[in-house]
């Protein structure tokens, strides 16, 4: 029964793609309707797995709907929109995986559709820096990740890789130099120093809807397989040093490159780096604490992030095929064209900064207060708290730089836009609006007992006082931005 509730919204999701329709209402709904059936995938035996499995199908499910759009207006054909649904759905069926033979076989397949989506620029159009990109991708985060799935698998054994639970699991990694090989290998997937610098060209590269998905997805499946550790047998030792030190390096400076980008894009996947590295760092303190706050406080990180990035990388489409154009310097009027688009992106940057009531609060509130329970117990939990408000800080300057591409007082006009590229706009809201629905979501689950998050129980009042107050706002921006000036397109 499991298998069919795999393979049914698979075969619904391939029959959108037949020619005739794949362009369609018809052709989207069939695809939107094979995501949400994925969704039977949840077990309610694991939350982390779950909620990652849940954001991987909205995420995916509101993606193929835009790629249609994106790749009519870049590339003229939808060649494009299988091979996103290809990369979203192994994504989703690796958190669907219920055994360690399972997880490495999409984890495999998602990997080869990545490769061929960062390349993409190369086959359609002889791209030399998409190839560059994508042999980068393949020689240091493909390679490491798979010789620790391999490993594992290896001290696994067959039998116990096909019959038994992932997080059931022991295999004998407590050797320090395979504890070290095998969480470089993830460090890999997740774009942590020392195997970082795979990232900034392939999601800088690669069509705008698989960067989302790249970025605000399958990183964390690196993220993901962390997590699967903390239940494995390891060396502790060796391997909450390396994920502190190298998370701890990675977060400042990811923030730091990401600073001095013009381009969006790059901008935006260096900025990945610095805040998967804060997830990495709180998995780290999680394993050294066995405190399930840091836990929770990663889980609604990478939540969070997920959210953001997507909708980002989204909007930087957006202004790509509306202006083809990338680079900071030369934006800042698109807030002239679509004051609708720069709204939204405005919430989104505001979601990762804690807006409340969304899911971007909760990660806050969690964060800080995870860290500060132990402040006093060890200086690493005061080093940690170091690293992660200069993250907020650096974040700060870096998501402004981003606005400036939407607005900046020193812009000039647009000379070439392309109107039909308006027709994205709704994507980046919808997507956006997701974190506002999940904190509501894990507000439910907290008091079903599927999930402890004690805290947010705690401040339950709050998030309704706030949710009251930022209805109110909604409305009053949505009446201003009806009442402006309405720009005639070109």
């Amino acid at each position: 029964m499991e298998l069919y509730w795999k393979a049914l919204p698979v075969v619904i999701i391939l029959t959108g793609h037949i020619p005739r329709i794949e362009g369609s209402v018809t052709g989207i709904l069939l695809r939107v309707f094979g995501y949400a059936l994925l969704g039977l995938n949840v077990t309610l035996a694991d939350p982390f797995a779950d909620l990652l499995l849940v954001l991987t199908i909205i995420i995916g499910a509101i993606t193929t709907t835009y790629t249609v759009h994106y790749s009519r207006l870049k590339y003229n054909n939808l060649n494009l929109v299988p091979a996103v649904d290809l990369f979203a759905v192994s994504m989703i069926l690796v958190f669907a995986s219920k055994s360690l033979i399972e997880l490495i076989t999409f984890w495999l397949l998602t990997e080869l559709v990545g490769f061929f989506l960062i390349a993409y620029d190369y086959i359609t159009a002889r791209s030399g820096p998409a190839l560059s990109a994508a042999v980068k991708y393949l020689l240091f985060s493909m390679i490491p990740t798979d010789i620790s799935l391999f490993i594992i698998l290896a001290l696994t054994g067959f039998t116990e890789a096909f019959e038994v639970g992932l997080k059931a699991l022991s295999p004998a990694l407590s050797h320090p130099l395979i504890s070290f090989m095998v969480i470089m290998g993830f460090f890999a997937k997740a774009a942590i120093f020392p195997l970082h610098f795979w990232l900034p060209d392939a999601h800088s590269v690669a069509p705008s809807p698989a960067s989302a998905l790249l970025s605000g997805l399958m990183v964390k499946m690196g993220v993901y397989a962390l997590y699967l550790m903390s239940h494995y047998p390891l060396n502790v030792d060796v391997v909450v040093t390396a994920m502190i030190v190298s998370g701890g390096f990675t977060v400042v400076y990811g923030a730091l490159q990401a600073i001095v980008q013009g381009d969006i894009k790059r901008l935006l996947a260096y900025s990945t780096t610095s805040n998967t590295a804060l997830i990495v760092l709180l998995l780290g303190l999680y394993m050294y604490s066995k405190d399930a706050l840091f836990l929770e406080a990663s889980l609604l990180y990478t939540l969070t992030h997920g959210v953001y990035k997507a909708s980002l990388f989204l909007d930087s489409g957006f202004i790509e095929t509306l202006t083809h154009e990338r680079n900071v310097k030369n934006l800042g009027y698109i807030a002239k064209i679509s004051p609708f688009e720069t709204t939204t992106v405005i919430l989104s940057v505001l979601v990762m900064f804690g807006l409340p009531p969304s899911v971007g609060f909760l990660a806050k509130v969690f964060l800080f207060s995870s860290i500060s329970k132990y402040l006093e117990k060890s200086w690493i939990y005061f080093l940690a708290l170091l690293i992660a408000s200069t993250k907020v800080f650096l974040s700060v300057i870096y998501n402004v730089t981003y606005l400036k591409a939407h607005m900046n007082s020193g812009s000039g006009e647009a000379t070439e836009i392309n109107a039909k590229a308006l027709t994205m706009q709704p994507y980046v809201f919808t997507t956006v609006s997701v974190s506002f629905v999940l904190t509501f979501v894990l507000l439910l689950l907290s008091y079903s007992n599927y999930v402890e998050f004690i805290l947010l129980r705690k401040i339950t009042p709050v998030l309704l006082a706030s949710l009251a107050l930022f209805t109110f706002i909604l409305f009053f921006a949505i009446g201003l931005l009806k009442r402006g000036p309405i720009r005639e397109e070109r």
